[in-house]
């Protein structure tokens, strides 16, 4: 059967799905990975048909990780598997080339129905989700975070979690003056001057 590559920097998350994959499924491999380095290190070690990516790896910035996956390994596919905004982060995803969008709150039930999907070559996505793509693509949608690009929106979840501008441009390996254009770019299409106004509007929109 097909081989499967679960990364997340979660131990115990990825237990908890081997051995659910293990139950249910005859994958011939299930590889691990715990940040972006070891993702690249497992898939130049052998082809992996799938991967579960949880979008907030340590040192990973999720837009590039998806661009050299897609470039290196086009016949991979990939469901985002995260914590994070369905709504954001699921739209984001499948802009970005992804197969499929599960949040960590799944039961088993839909895990296993992703992974089906996404084996054979269907999109997987939550009705919920597949409503909020609909008005987005009809220009419907009122969060102000869907204006912000994949770049900027991972920087913006970045500070919202506290980290700072100098360590946010280290991870993402950009300049400190490009990072801080993209602040300003940020701030200006959400209409806020600062971080804390940011902050609350994260939580008016359930973003993280």
């Amino acid at each position: 059967m097909s081989s499967i590559l679960l990364a997340d920097d979660h131990h115990i998350v990825i237990a908890g799905i081997k051995n659910l994959l293990t139950a249910h499924f005859n994958f011939d491999s299930i590889g691990e990975a715990h940040n972006e380095t070891e993702i690249m290190q497992r898939c130049r070690e052998r082809s992996y048909d799938l991967m579960l990516l949880d979008v907030n790896l340590p040192g990973s910035d999720f837009p590039s990780l998806m661009d050299w996956l897609h470039h290196h390994y086009p016949l991979l596919r990939v469901i985002v598997f995260t914590m994070h905004s369905e709504q954001l982060y699921g739209v984001r995803a499948i802009q970005l080339g992804a197969k499929g969008f599960l949040q960590k709150t799944a039961d088993n039930q839909e895990i296993l129905l992703a992974i089906r999907r996404v084996i054979h070559n269907q999109l997987y996505i939550s009705n919920d989700l597949a409503q909020y793509l609909l008005e987005y693509n009809k220009g419907k949608n009122e969060n102000p975070f869907a204006a912000l690009s994949s770049r900027e929106l991972e920087i913006a979840r970045l500070l919202g979690e506290g980290k700072s501008l100098p360590d946010i441009c280290q991870v993402l390996n950009i300049q400190y003056s490009t990072g801080n254009t993209y602040k300003r770019r940020i701030f200006e299409k959400l209409k806020v001057d600062n971080l804390i106004a940011m902050s609350k509007l994260m939580i008016t929109y359930q973003l993280g």
